[in-house]
């Protein structure tokens, strides 16, 4: 694996661990909640896990360049999955 992959790797596992820490919080109820759903739905653990991540990293590059992007929108987005046509939130 090359040093590039390893980044992309360890990016993820950093994701997952958020949605971990996310899904265990007294914090974040909301997110377990969504991950219970997708569970309901059929996904796989790590399929849910991996949804949630996705959106999850949308939210922290929002908040990273400072844009009008809430907690509210990252639940919002949440309840959206798994159906989420990315294009649209350009």
């Amino acid at each position: 694996m090359n040093s590039e992959e390893q980044d992309k790797q360890r990016r993820k596992e950093l994701m997952l661990r958020g949605v971990q820490d996310q899904i265990s919080s007294p914090d974040t109820p909301e997110v377990r909640v969504h991950y219970q759903r997708l569970r309901a739905l059929g996904h796989s653990d790590a399929q849910a896990r991996e949804l949630i991540a996705t959106v999850l990293a949308f939210y922290i590059w929002h908040t990273m360049r400072k844009d009008d992007y809430t907690y509210s929108d990252y639940i919002a987005e949440l309840a959206r999955l798994p159906e989420i046509d990315w294009q649209e939130n350009k």
